[in-house]
């Protein structure tokens, strides 16, 4: 008889394993089923231009502006690059607070001397003149002038009138960018 209740249990005990690993291998199959259904991919959305409600400037820089850059990249040492109009929404980042990044992000520096090897910014040169007419170049903004000046970056004026003082301008680039005037290119 006891040999009768052994056999009994270990067929059960069979029985019960047979169908745990059924149930078991079930949800296994039924998992892998819901992983291989692919998901529909997001189609991009495409974008049509229709009506393009922007006009190109006439000129990119006025004519002051163009023969100081030419002026600029003669007179720089090489290791120096001098880029002009840069938005400075390119330059700096915020670090925290936006309330001074939104003041100052839709303005642009007139030229922007760069480590062009790094392109690290290293002077910024607002140029101006004292003309009354549509092409007047305006002084930069002083708090502009105070939030540049915070992140240790040089801000020059230079006056440019047709007749402005090269030497006196090379002399005070020079000084800003702490480099010798007698230096050659």
């Amino acid at each position: 008889m006891a040999i009768i209740i052994i056999v009994s249990l270990c067929l059960i005990l069979m029985i019960m394993y047979f169908f745990y690993n059924l149930i078991k291998n079930k949800k296994k199959s039924s998992v892998k089923v819901k992983n291989k259904q692919k998901k529909p991919k997001k189609r991009k959305q495409e974008t049509t231009v229709k009506n393009v409600h922007l006009t190109l400037q006439e000129t990119f820089m006025i004519r002051k502006e163009l023969l100081f850059w030419k002026y600029l990249n003669y007179i720089l040492p090489k290791k120096f690059i001098a880029i002009p109009k840069i938005s400075l929404n390119t330059l700096v980042v915020p670090d925290g607070d936006k309330t001074i990044f939104n003041l100052i992000s839709d303005k642009s520096l007139d030229f922007v001397v760069f480590l062009e090897q790094t392109m690290h910014p290293v002077l910024v040169i607002d140029i101006y003149d004292k003309s009354f007419n549509d092409e007047k170049l305006d002084e930069q903004d002083p708090f502009l002038v105070e939030v540049l000046s915070k992140l240790n970056l040089k801000v020059i004026h230079i006056l440019v009138s047709n007749n402005f003082d090269r030497e006196k301008t090379k002399s005070e680039i020079f000084e800003a960018l702490n480099i010798l005037n007698d230096l050659n290119n």
